[in-house]
């Protein structure tokens, strides 16, 4: 779904001149997009630091 864009994230309900939170709801730093999510977003990055961990890869 990521890679399709098709995930409701606030940039795409913007488009759509849906109502939307501004700002990411994990981290309220960024706006909220598929790319944030998965990548720049702060609670992202930990939570993928976690897993690759656990999973040990580096």
């Amino acid at each position: 779904m990521a890679n399709q864009d098709s995930c409701w994230t606030a940039d795409r309900l913007a488009r759509r001149g849906l109502q939307h939170h501004p700002c990411c709801l994990l981290c309220d730093q960024a706006p909220e997009t598929m790319r944030h999510l998965l990548m720049d977003c702060t609670f992202a990055r930990q939570t993928w630091h976690e897993v690759l961990t656990w999973l040990g890869v580096q």
